[in-house]
C-alpha cells in the first residue's frame, strides 16, 4: 500500500456507499463487523461503521437521502484519519486481517479501484474537513431482507426468512452473551429503519439516477438480490439510460432462482461478476444454507459455467465460518475436479475458492474454537496442500495451459497462501469463551429445524460434548 498517502488509506470512502437492508448506510459492507471480538464488549458502539448524522442517531435511507450521507461527520472524519495514518474504528476487521497475512477488502478494493479512477485527483478534490466532491463510482445494495433461505450464519436483519424460526428460537436462549448477539430490537424499525426503504424513499432514486453518469459498479447483495423487483428496476433504467456498457455489476447471490430475462439483461452490461455463495458441499451445504438442496446448486454450478455469457465471471464465494474451516479441503478438492471450465479458474482463485471471514455471529467466527480443535484443522490442510500442488493445472483452463508457471500459480491471492493465511487468522486470537454460546446455538437450532450437527459433521462432535 505504500504507493498511498498512508499505511491505512483505503479508496472505498472516496468512491462508495453501502447500504443495510434496513437502510442504514455504512461506510462499507465490512465495517461494521470490526467491533466483533472474543467477548460482547462493544468496545467502539454496537454499530461501528454505521454512518451518523450530527445527533448521533444513524444515517438512514427511510428518512434521508443518501447524498447527505456522503459528506457527513463520521465519512469525513474516516477520510481524514486516514490520510493521517490512523487506523478508524470502522476497518479494524481489514487490519487485523492483514496482520495474520491476508489480502483484506482495503488492500484489493483499493488496488482495483486505483486502476479505474485517479487517486491523486480524489485526493486533490478533498478538502481540509475531509469532504469529497458527491461523486458515487460504486455502491453497494442491499433492497431490504426478502429471502428463500436462512443460512445458519444469518438472521431476520437479512433474511425474511428467518423471521418465524427466530420467533421460536429466541425465547429459548438463556446465555445472556448469545441474546445480545440475537437481539432483533423493534424488528429492524429502530430510529425509524424499515426494511421498505428502498419502496418509500423517491428521492433515493432521484439522487441514485443522478449519480449514474459517474457510477462504474452497482453491487447487489441480500436478502437475495436475484428474487427482488428493485433490482431489475434498476438494471431496466442503466440499460435504458445508455450507460450499461461502462457500468460493472456485481452480486452475492445464493442463485437458487431469478428472472427468466436475468442473462439477456446481464448482456448488455461491461462486466458482471457473480460471486455464488456455496460454503461447502453435499449434505453440509444443507445444514449451514437451510433449507437448500445440494442438487440445485450443482444445476447451478452447471448454469453458470457453460450459459452465461463472455462478459460474466463466475467465482465460489464461501462464507468461511467454525461449520467449513474443516472441510475447506473437501470443497477445494471437488471443485478442481468437477472440471469447471469458468468457475474461479486461472486467474481468479488460482483454481480455488474466492473465501471472506463469518464475523456476525460472532459464535461462528472461527477463532471460537478450541486449541486442539485449531490444530486438526491445521493438519488437515497442511496435508491437502501437496495434493493441490501436484493438481494445481486442475484450475488452469485450456486457454492458458503452458502459459502460466507454478511459481506465478503459487503467488495468487486465493492459493496455498490464503489456506495458510486462513489457519493463521483462525488461531491469532483465542475466542474459546464464546464456545459456549456456539453450543447452546447449535444445540437448540437443530431442535427447531430438524437437522443433527453430529451427523452431518462427525469430525466436529466432540465440539458439542465439552
Amino acid at each position: 500500500m505504500s504507493k498511498y498517502p498512508s499505511d491505512t488509506f483505503c479508496i472505498l470512502p472516496w468512491v462508495h456507499l453501502s447500504t443495510r437492508p434496513n437502510g442504514h448506510m455504512r461506510v462499507c459492507c465490512t465495517a461494521n463487523a470490526s467491533s466483533v471480538g472474543p467477548t460482547n464488549d462493544r468496545e467502539f458502539g454496537g454499530e461501528v461503521g454505521i454512518l451518523k448524522g450530527a445527533d448521533g442517531k444513524p444515517a438512514n435511507l427511510n428518512h434521508s437521502d443518501f447524498l447527505s450521507s456522503w459528506n457527513n461527520d463520521y465519512m469525513k472524519n474516516t477520510r481524514l484519519q486516514m490520510l493521517n495514518g490512523e487506523k478508524p474504528p470502522s476497518c479494524l476487521k481489514c487490519y487485523k486481517e492483514e496482520d495474520a497475512g491476508h489480502n483484506s477488502k482495503r488492500m484489493w478494493e483499493t488496488d482495483y479501484w486505483a486502476k479505474r479512477v485517479d487517486v491523486d485527483e480524489l485526493l486533490a478534490e478533498t478538502e481540509a474537513d475531509g469532504s469529497t466532491p458527491p461523486k458515487v463510482r460504486y455502491i453497494d445494495m442491499r433492497f431490504g431482507t426478502k429471502c428463500n433461505l436462512k443460512c445458519v450464519m444469518c438472521s431476520p436483519h437479512d433474511s425474511s426468512l428467518w423471521v418465524k424460526d427466530w420467533n421460536t428460537l429466541y425465547p429459548q436462549i438463556e446465555n445472556e452473551t448469545l441474546k445480545q448477539t440475537m437481539m432483533w430490537e423493534n424488528k429492524g424499525k429502530t430510529n425509524h429503519a424499515s426494511y421498505n426503504w428502498h419502496k418509500t424513499n423517491p428521492v433515493f432514486w432521484e439522487q441514485l439516477y443522478e449519480q449514474i453518469p459517474h457510477m462504474r459498479q452497482l453491487y447487489f447483495a441480500g436478502g437475495e438480490p436475484l428474487i427482488i423487483d428493485e433490482h431489475y428496476t434498476l438494471l431496466e433504467r442503466v440499460i435504458e439510460m445508455g450507460y450499461a456498457d461502462q457500468m460493472e455489476i456485481r452480486y452475492n447471490s445464493n442463485g437458487v432462482e431469478w428472472r427468466d430475462d436475468l442473462f439477456d439483461l446481464w448482456s448488455h452490461f461491461k462486466l458482471v461478476r457473480f460471486h455464488y455463495s456455496v460454503d461447502d458441499i453435499g449434505e453440509r451445504n444443507d445444514y449451514v444454507r437451510f433449507p437448500s438442496k445440494w442438487e440445485r446448486n450443482e444445476e447451478v454450478f452447471n448454469i453458470l459455467d457453460t450459459e452465461t455469457g463472455d462478459n460474466t465471471e463466475v467465482t465460489i464465494a464461501c462464507a468461511v465460518q467454525a461449520l467449513n474451516i474443516h472441510y475447506i479441503p473437501d470443497f477445494l478438492k471437488w471443485k478442481l475436479e468437477y472440471g469447471f471450465k469458468k468457475i474461479n479458474m486461472w486467474p481468479f482463485g488460482a483454481g480455488g475458492i474466492n473465501y471472506h471471514f463469518v464475523y456476525h455471529p460472532p459464535h461462528l467466527n472461527v477463532k471460537i474454537l478450541p486449541a486442539w480443535f485449531k490444530d486438526e484443522v491445521e493438519r488437515k490442510y497442511e496435508e491437502f496442500i501437496p495434493w493441490w500442488e501436484e493438481n494445481w493445472e486442475k484450475g488452469v483452463p485450456s486457454w492458458y495451459k503452458g502459459k502460466v508457471t507454478q511459481d506465478q500459480w503459487r503467488t495468487a491471492s486465493y492459493g496455498v497462501s490464503r489456506l495458510r493465511g486462513m489457519v493463521s487468522f483462525m488461531k491469532a486470537e483465542d475466542w474459546s469463551q464464546r464456545m459456549v454460546e456456539f453450543r447452546e446455538y447449535i444445540t437448540k437450532l437443530d431442535k427447531l429445524r430438524g437437522t443433527d450437527f453430529c451427523k452431518t459433521f462427525p469430525e466436529m462432535a466432540r465440539l458439542l460434548d465439552e
